[in-house]
Formats: structure tokens, sequence, C-alpha cells
């Protein structure tokens, strides 16, 4: 695989393009044609991250936020945060004598194993510091999730001569094909500290400029410290099927799979928390990908755009969004989708109220396996675009936007409590 890289000096123009009508199943599919120039905001944002021995945890990521704290003021998005929770605590009886004792508890941003806790040469057996867990000698665990313990409890470390803080373009040969994908580092990036990564997807005929424009994700990352890639498709995306009137790659999964190994070669990233949305054909495109790889993506989330029938290996957290005006994938597929995922993760079958702001209403369904939520949030009037996007596109116009709920910071808020177990 052969990657190139050039810099991004300027901010990209607004790109018109003529989109297509088009149908998946008994749905109808159709992108925006409007870039935005909507508002950097980025929400409140939960503190409360601590620092323990051996390493610190960024602020919003150790803590457990009030009610009212995070994107928008949810009262729901910001509960307890789990992030580097017991896994991989040090085993006992390993040879070298790794004690007991040297497990991550919740929230806690310990990281060194417990007392007596550095393997000697052959220590811990693989898996015995797995991801998340303490690495040896007391070494730091990342902001938030933990660095991934390796065979012997040594931590992986980051890539040397990698990226620094800005914009890129990066094109790759996937499927003998040149393909494209940007990233976007945030300012605060340092290269030494694990941070996310969120995959942000267009939708179909869309491109990169238009969701980075549509979702203002770039300064959810700044604030947050988050990495963002926007990868292009070939026209649509290969969500388990081709739309029609759409162009796609026959292997859109491995691709996305192989963007997100591309950054981790560059970047330190937390393989405990990458995370994937996207609006419309992007949003299924998302949703598919927590469908086939949820060992990659710890959870995901998407804006009118539900997706089709899938098993996942694990359940999965989602956060879906959709307008009741919506006149291009119709809000009465809305319901059924969120439904879907909850039946899936083995959740309850009747939400529970968890935001009531302005023009959005969110429902959460508790009592998931594993600790996972669904949550579905209804925006009233609002058409076919992202929720804080100033204009719409297809199924309505700038009378159909709504600007008082900020989707981006609230998903960032709910992806950060569920990372990978």
């Amino acid at each position: 695989m052969r990657a190139t890289q050039e810099p991004l000096s300027f901010v990209n123009r607004y790109r018109g393009a003529v989109f297509q009508l088009c149908a998946l199943f008994a749905l109808t599919i159709a992108c925006s044609d409007e870039a935005s120039e909507v508002q950097n905001s980025t929400g409140g944002q939960a503190t409360g991250g601590v620092s323990g021995a051996g390493g610190t945890q960024a602020a919003g990521n150790g803590g457990v936020p009030t009610a009212g704290s995070g994107a928008l003021g949810g009262a729901s998005v910001g509960g307890a945060q789990v992030a580097g929770s017991a896994q991989g605590g040090s085993a006992t009886g390993g040879a070298g004598g790794s004690a007991t004792g040297g497990g991550v508890t919740a929230g806690s941003t310990s990281g060194g194993a417990g007392s007596g806790g550095q393997a000697a040469t052959g220590g811990a057996s693989t898996g015995g510091l797995s991801t998340g867990g303490a690495s040896a000698g007391g070494g730091g665990v990342s902001a938030g999730g933990g660095s991934s313990g390796a065979a012997g409890g040594t931590s992986m470390p980051c890539p040397t001569g990698g990226w620094t803080p800005g914009d890129q373009r990066i094109t790759l040969m996937h499927g003998g094909v040149a393909r494209v994908y940007e990233v976007h580092v945030p300012p605060g990036y340092t290269g030494t500290t694990r941070v996310p990564l969120m995959m942000t997807i267009h939708g179909a005929h869309n491109t990169i400029n238009l969701v980075k424009g549509w979702s203002q994700m770039n300064p959810v990352a700044d604030a947050n410290g988050f990495i963002v890639v926007y990868p292009q498709g070939l026209d649509c995306w290969n969500s388990g099927g081709i739309l029609p009137g759409c162009t796609a790659a026959d292997d859109d999964v491995g691709f996305l799979t192989t963007v997100v190994s591309d950054v981790e070669s560059h970047a330190c990233i937390d393989p405990k928390r990458v995370y994937a949305t996207g609006i419309s054909n992007g949003a299924m495109m998302a949703q598919h990908m927590g469908c086939v790889k949820a060992d990659i993506f710890a959870s995901v989330g998407g804006i009118a755009g539900p997706s089709g029938s899938c098993n996942p290996s694990r359940p999965i957290s989602v956060a879906y969004f959709h307008g009741t005006e919506d006149q291009t994938v119709g809000f009465s597929s809305a319901a059924p989708n969120a439904r879907g995922w909850a039946m899936r993760n083995g959740c309850g079958t009747t939400p529970v109220e968890t935001y009531n702001m302005g023009s959005t209403r969110c429902e959460t369904y508790q009592g998931c396996r594993e600790g996972v939520e669904v949550v579905f949030c209804t925006i009233t009037g609002m058409g076919h675009c992202w929720p804080e996007d100033s204009r719409c596109g297809p199924g309505g116009g700038p009378e159909f936007a709504v600007t008082d709920f900020k989707a981006s910071p609230f998903m960032w808020e709910f992806f950060k409590r569920h990372p990978l177990p």
C-alpha cells in the first residue's frame, strides 16, 4: 500500500454538485448539494479527568459528569465514564511475578500495575495486560482509554515522526484504485498520548468538503482533542448494498478499515476509542461498519440514514438522529432503525426520555447487554440535513434547517462514554 499526503493550506471552497434521487429497499435516498457555513460551536464539555499513578487522563474522560454537562446540556449525555475500565488487569501467577490488583478501575487513570505489578522478563502472558490495562512498570495510561498492552506487559509505542497538528489529504491504493481521505489533527495533539479517532462519512454523491461544513466536527475535535478522518467514496458507499443510481466500490468496508490502519500508522490513536458517524448514505455506511467491524469501531452513529439488517459480533452503542420533515429519507424509517439496534443489543423495549430541549427530543434504550445504549433523537421541523447546519438539502430548504441542536458535540459526549470493552 502506497500513501501520499499533501497539506491543505486553505479552507476548501463550496463545491456544487448535481445529485440524483435514489432508493434503498423502500427508502428514498438523495444527498444535498448545499455547502454549509455554519457557526463554530463546540458545546459544553464535561470535565473531571483525574491524574493517577503513572499516567494522566484527559479532562472529560475520567470523571462522572453531572446532569446537564456535555453537549447542549444533555442530562443523559454525560453519564458515568467507563473508559479505562478494568480490562486486562494484571494476571496472577505470571512468570516473573505480576501481582494481583493491577487492574484499572472505571474512570481511573491509574497507569501502573498494582503492588509488584511490573512483569519481569516473560512476565504477564499475552492478554495479561490487555488494551486498557496498566503498562509495565507504571507506564502511563493514555487519555481516557489506556494504551495497548503487549505481550510481556509493555505498552505499544506511538508512531515516531508522525503527523503534527493540521489538515492533510492522503491518497492510498486499495483494491487497485487510488482512494482519498482527509485527516484533521487538533492543535493540542502532541503525538505522545493516545487520542480517539472519529470517522465522519459523507452521503451519496457528496464530498468530504460538504460533510466537513455540515458536521462542524473539526471544532468539536479541537475542543476535545480527538482526530477526525473524512474518507471519500467513489460516488456512494457500498453499505452492504449499492443504492440505485450510484457507483460504489466493491469493498468499501475494506477501504474504511484500511483508512483506520493508515491513520494509526501515522498518529497516536487509542484503538479502544475509534468511532464512526455520517449522514444519509454515510450514516448507513457508519452503522454498517458497526455491524461488520465491531472489533474496530467502539460506537457508531448517523443522521438520516437507517441501517440494514445485520448481526454484529458484540453489542455496540448507537446514536441516531432524524428530522421529522425529511422528504428524502422518510422519518417513518427512523424509529424502526432505533428499535432494530435495541433488539440486536438486547435492550429494554421501552425507551426513556433523556433529552428534551427546543427542537429535539431524545430517547434512550437502556438495560442493554454489556452496558451499551441506543439513543434515538427526533428533530422536529428538520429536513434532510445535519442538525446545526443552517441550510438544508433535498427534502426541504433553509426553512427546514435546525440550528438550536448541535449533533456533533452531542455525539462526541455519547461516544466517549462507550469505548471498546
